[in-house]
């Protein structure tokens, strides 16, 4: 049975943690925070990492300060398929090029890619881009055939000039690829998969 406290009864002194308890207590802390830099510093390089998109070159799909969360894994543990989102080093980067373009992946090794009138062709066969400009520039690009490691890389927006992709500097080597895109993250009324 407790005793009843009288109001404006001070409380009992709460007992200070000792020095060595402090100590203790400040070391789990920065132990704790050591891994939990080390554990996403570790996710950043190798599995997952967010990438904030530059230049309209994937209009209408992403556009600038678009967010995304970038899968290192890909082409290592994950596939490339057609159709996927890709972070690819720049091939020949130009003064202020951050080094990386985003671009979309159209042609697999051993397809023959070609423009005709702007109308994107895989293998002789017309290719549905709903995902493309809808009125491209009535470009023409000669057929060529993708090596093998490679992939042939376009970006959304196809006006004229609007994009530096495989049109420019050739199908891009399967190592050059450094991530695909998973997710749109931000901003929130465009967010979901890609």
């Amino acid at each position: 049975m407790t005793e009843p406290v009288a109001a404006g009864t001070p409380a009992e002194p709460q007992p200070q943690p000792r020095p060595a308890a402090r100590r203790r207590e400040l070391s789990a802390l920065l132990r704790t925070a050591v891994v939990v830099a080390a554990v996403v510093l570790f996710l950043n390089r190798f599995v997952l990492n967010l990438s904030i998109v530059e230049g309209d070159s994937m209009q209408p799909t992403l556009h600038p300060g678009d967010w995304l969360l970038v899968s290192r894994l890909a082409g290592d543990a994950l596939p490339i398929h057609l159709g996927d989102v890709v972070i690819l080093r720049d091939p020949r980067p130009e003064d202020g090029s951050p080094g990386y373009l985003v671009k979309r992946v159209v042609g697999l090794p051993g397809d023959v890619v070609e423009l005709r009138q702007g109308q994107l062709l895989r293998n002789g066969l017309p290719v549905p881009e709903l995902y493309a400009d809808r009125a491209p520039a009535l470009e023409n690009f000669q057929a060529v055939q993708v090596e093998p490691g490679h992939y042939f890389v376009l970006g959304d927006n196809r006006q004229w000039r609007a994009s530096r992709d495989s049109r420019t500097f050739g199908a891009v080597d399967a190592s050059d690829i450094t991530g695909r895109a998973e997710l749109l993250l931000w901003p929130l009324d465009h967010a979901g998969r890609l």
